[in-house]
């Protein structure tokens, strides 16, 4: 019995003694693309003009704000309509697909071209302030009306 007793308490030692796991950070690269691509969409853009800020995706139909982003971990992208169409006739599946890379310092992406809420951004740089795996947010610059702005996007996850 007393060869069991110390038999027992060495086994709840042990169990109670076990290290913690540690927690392993994602890379920039795993949050945006998971193991083989993540999609994304546009839920927030907003850009200040002088003393007053634009929502983007307030101001646009249904048929642009539902597009989806999907980014793979070759580094390729592709923007495709979402569930509606603005134009079912003449809108195709796929309305682009290029390149895009990373910067890890600080957190980066350029993309080759992105169509965004119905604007074209050639080489466009978007700085990642925030990001984790249902969401990232950063900045980037928008030409509107021949003036260059700030805005601040949110992308979130599409399952």
């Amino acid at each position: 019995m007393k060869k069991l007793l110390v038999l027992f308490f060495g086994l709840i030692l042990m169990v109670a003694c076990k290290k913690d796991e540690v927690a392993v950070e994602k890379t920039t690269l795993e949050y945006l693309t998971g193991t083989t691509s993540k999609k994304w969409k546009v839920t927030e853009g907003m850009v200040k003009l002088g003393e007053t800020s634009i929502n983007l995706v307030a101001n646009q139909p249904p048929c642009v704000t539902d597009n989806i982003l999907v980014l793979n971990t070759n580094k390729t992208y592709e923007l495709n309509e979402g569930a509606s169409k603005c134009d079912p006739s003449k809108d195709p599946d796929l309305i682009i697909k290029a390149n895009w890379s990373l910067v890890e310092d600080p957190k980066a992406i350029t993309i080759d071209k992105f169509i965004f809420l119905g604007y074209v951004l050639e080489n466009s740089k978007f700085l990642i302030s925030s990001i984790n795996d249902n969401q990232f947010i950063g900045q980037t610059e928008v030409t509107l009306n021949g003036k260059t702005y700030q805005a601040n996007i949110t992308f979130s996850l599409v399952n």
